[in-house]
């Protein structure tokens, strides 16, 4: 029978128990990036919102459903709750009322992103 001596035995649990507390601190810190990379995308999606969409569209968090004209408001978009990925596939097709716009694929993630945030929680 052969036993390993007391400091060796030792010597093993520390580096375990540092190794755990390494990974702890990764995945920590990529689901921390994971969140403010989405806080990010939104952020981006609310300029090109302003930049691209507001000349029509109300795109403010506090907006009103619709405009006089009649133009849905992001945040009326927005509370069906479509997903992401929804608003995206919606984002590359012409749409008949809409004046003709190309956004780029970045544009339309981050713009999906942002009108994602907007809808209502549930």
């Amino acid at each position: 029978m052969s036993s390993s001596p007391p400091a060796e035995g030792q010597s093993r649990r520390i580096g375990l128990i540092a190794g755990l507390v390494v990974a702890a601190l990764a995945i920590s810190i990529l689901a921390f990036n994971n969140l403010r990379g989405g806080q990010a995308e939104a952020a981006r999606g609310r300029w090109t919102a302003d930049n691209r969409c507001g000349g029509c569209h109300d795109v403010a968090e506090t907006a009103q459903p619709t405009r006089r004209s009649g133009t849905p408001s992001f945040v009326l978009l927005a509370q069906g709750g479509p997903s992401r990925e929804a608003i995206e596939a919606f984002l590359q097709r012409p749409h008949a009322a809409m004046p003709p716009f190309t956004l780029s694929a970045e544009e339309r993630h981050n713009l999906a992103a942002y009108m994602a945030s907007l809808a209502p929680s549930r």
